[in-house]
């Protein structure tokens, strides 16, 4: 039989995605899982938009028995669920695994909350994303905050049965995440993208404290952010 697996994720700002791969290559190469071998599992992180397309072109061309699809990452919907593929914001439509195989599975670990305006071209959505560019800053975040989508996030300074360490300078986690978020020149700093920067931080400098946090899959364009350039 002629099978693949695709995993495919987007890790900007999701510490958790790169487990979820794991995991799924894990359990798809154990005997509960099939057993399939290393070279019918191909893994994608945070994929350019061109590449995947390339990618899945050269799978339906190999006429394959059975096809898994597993997504982790940003994910929204409009008329169907639009995927963010990586840190450049290019977005992907589900339609567009449809038919690799005559057997198929997908699985979709990411958000599908409606957003209007929602594109799959590159472009509109750098114009989405810098229309604010010519509002004061005050103005600004809070027409960014206005955009996002209602959500809850949750950070923990460490895990359950850790301890936070504290500095001369402040809380450890807390002082590498305001100097993250100073440091981070792009137009919007967003709490994932710290997190995960201030996270590293925190663990490399005190081995016993990992920083965690919880959040919605959402794309890029609908998360809170934690500070505008």
């Amino acid at each position: 039989m002629k099978k693949k697996i695709l995993l495919i994720g987007n890790n900007d700002g999701l510490p958790g995605v790169k487990i979820d791969l794991a995991n799924y290559k894990k359990y798809f190469k154990s005997n509960t899982g099939g057993q399939w071998n290393d070279d019918e599992i191909i893994e994608l992180l945070n994929p350019k938009k061109d590449d995947l397309i390339a990618r899945i072109d050269g799978l339906k061309k190999q006429n394959l028995d059975y096809v898994i699809v597993v997504f982790s990452g940003h994910g929204g919907m409009k008329r169907n669920t639009i995927l963010e593929l990586n840190p450049d914001g290019e977005l992907f439509s589900e339609s567009r695994f449809e038919n690799i195989s005559t057997r198929q599975v997908t699985i979709l670990d990411c958000c599908r909350a409606y957003m209007q305006n929602l594109s799959e071209s590159l472009e509109e959505v750098r114009l989405i994303k810098s229309f604010s560019a010519y509002v004061g800053t005050r103005a600004r975040f809070e027409k960014r905050i206005s955009e996002s989508l209602p959500q809850q996030i949750k950070i923990y300074s460490c895990a359950e049965g850790e301890y936070s360490h504290d500095t001369p300078k402040g809380g450890a986690y807390s002082k590498n995440l305001i100097e993250t978020a100073y440091t981070d020149d792009s137009e919007f700093i967003y709490f994932g993208r710290t997190h995960v920067v201030a996270s590293e931080k925190t663990t490399k400098e005190f081995k016993d404290q990992h920083p965690e946090i919880i959040q919605p899959k959402f794309l890029t364009t609908q998360q809170l952010i934690l500070g505008i350039n």
